[in-house]
């Protein structure tokens, strides 16, 4: 029997851009398994702010993580975790990014920085989430950062992940958690890792988990769940993990498997 889902936001449960919805269909399904008493873990890359405007409706009774695994807090506001990108590597992976080519972005727990003009940046959330700020030196900053966000072309970021992997090995935990977007954040932070903490604090067992995902730093949540699920749209690294392969996050997938793979095991 399943007793948690853990689940990805952008490419997953939101539809694809520019709406960026949770479905009605996708919503029942959720409410239904929480009915059932299944306990619902949404587990992005984004900020608080996004997952309080985009899930605050949602059946979201416990620990959710966010920040790929670097907070972990509910839907209040209440923070159980925060591990913290060290201080040491902060300008150098600054630097870096900027010499390869990168933009950047600078998270804290409240805000986002950018470099101006970097690609998408002013439409990078939508209000009331409040807007990254741009600045024209993103190394000025001392503020307690939680992570290091390279922005650039898909193929670039494809032909540095295993660079940038190999360069932090043991020191930084790098991911990919967008087509333009590299995260660098503490070595023991992942989505995966934040996973594994919240269900040992719970009580439940791996082959009790079901996650969804469709990108690279899913692939840890993937891997610890009884039940790995891939979208549709996931890069096929990501299906690769993956024990089941719903639909795309435009065809309701996230709400199709909850369907026919957990709720008729709740009966």
């Amino acid at each position: 029997m399943y007793r948690l889902l853990a689940i990805d936001l952008d490419g997953t449960l939101l539809t694809p851009r520019p709406h960026k919805i949770i479905t009605p269909r996708a919503r029942n399904a959720l409410r239904l398994a929480a009915e059932a008493g299944v306990i619902i873990v949404i587990a992005t890359g984004q900020n608080l702010a996004v997952l309080q405007h985009e899930c605050g409706d949602l059946p979201l009774n416990g620990p959710q993580i966010i920040e790929n695994g670097a907070i972990i807090a509910d839907i209040t506001g209440t923070i159980y975790h925060e591990t913290l990108l060290p201080e040491a590597y902060i300008l150098p992976t600054l630097v870096m990014l900027r010499a390869a080519g990168f933009y950047r972005a600078y998270h804290t727990l409240h805000r986002v920085y950018a470099d101006a003009g970097a690609p998408r940046v002013r439409e990078w959330y939508r209000p009331p989430v409040p807007p990254a700020i741009e600045v024209e030196d993103i190394t000025s900053l001392t503020l307690p950062c939680i992570k290091v966000v390279g922005i650039g072309p898909e193929e670039l970021i494809r032909a540095k992940r295993d660079e940038f992997e190999r360069l932090y090995a043991g020191k930084l935990y790098v991911t990919q958690s967008s087509f333009d977007l590299i995260e660098f954040l503490h070595p023991d932070v992942s989505k995966g890792n934040a996973l594994i903490k919240i269900a040992a604090e719970l009580g439940i067992n791996a082959e009790e988990v079901v996650a969804f995902g469709d990108n690279h730093n899913d692939i840890g949540m993937l891997r610890f769940a009884g039940l790995g699920v891939a979208m549709g749209n996931a890069h096929e690294e990501v299906k690769a993990e993956a024990d089941y392969v719903t639909g795309s996050n435009a065809g309701d997938g996230v709400a199709a498997a909850i369907e026919k793979l957990v709720l008729p095991a709740l009966k």
